[in-house]
Order: C-alpha cells, then sequence, then structure tokens
C-alpha cells in the first residue's frame, strides 16, 4: 500500500477500539492527565473543539515528529507545560506520520458537543 493511501483502520499499530469513557475530572488538564495515565506509552491526542492537542512530553515529540510549533501554556505560580495541536481535519496526515516514528497513538474524541453542554465535555479514548 503507497504510502498516501494508508487506511487508518487496518493500519497495524493504529486498531480501532470502542470509546472508553473516563468520568470527567474538574478541568481539562485534569482530565487530560487521566486520559494519559492510562495509556502512558502512547502519544495522546486529545480533541479540544476542532483541535487536537498533545502536552508535556507528547507535545515536544509530536513537534518534532511533524515540524508543529511547540508552545507554552501557563499553570498559574511560574509553572508552564508545553502545548502542540493541529486541526481536527488533518488526522490523516499526521497521524501516519507518528506512527512511522514508532510511537503507539491514543485518540481521545469529544463524546458529546461541547455546545450542548455547560459543564466540561465528556471524552474518552475512541481509538488507540
Amino acid at each position: 500500500m503507497a504510502t498516501a493511501e494508508i487506511n487508518l483502520f487496518n493500519y497495524k499499530d493504529f486498531i480501532p477500539a470502542s470509546a472508553h469513557y473516563v468520568e470527567p475530572v474538574y478541568t481539562a488538564p485534569k482530565h487530560y492527565e487521566a486520559m494519559k495515565a492510562r495509556h502512558p506509552d502512547a502519544i495522546l491526542l486529545f480533541r479540544v473543539g476542532d483541535f487536537y492537542e498533545c502536552f508535556a512530553n507528547d507535545a515536544k515529540d509530536v513537534s518534532e515528529y511533524l515540524g508543529l510549533t511547540l508552545t507554552r501554556r501557563s499553570n498559574g505560580n511560574n509553572e508552564f507545560t508545553y502545548l502542540a495541536g493541529f486541526p481536527h481535519h488533518a488526522l490523516d496526515v499526521y497521524l501516519p506520520k507518528i506512527v512511522r516514528k514508532g510511537r503507539r497513538v491514543a485518540i481521545c474524541e469529544q463524546l458529546e458537543d461541547p455546545k450542548l453542554t455547560k459543564k466540561l465535555v465528556k471524552r474518552g479514548i475512541a481509538r488507540s
């Protein structure tokens, strides 16, 4: 199969799984940490609106693999975390590049429309 024709759902290192819902914790960063704890060996692509975002060491790796800008987000108290991301519609372009680096990927999707809730959006690992 040619590189441009990779079917993500048949790719050997990217196996579809049913969404595993994790009860939201108080903030999106805490929710990210809870999801990452369940998949510590994988790059976690965390859906936030129209983007997939990575944080901390995953952000450093993804920015290197994909040539994305690595930014920092303040955590308060003069602390920060690294952040890198890309638009959701670019997943088919970027995902194979991460996998070709020998990395597993866990994709955390929004399980409800953020416009329809005033609470933290429910998310779950839809594919890993």
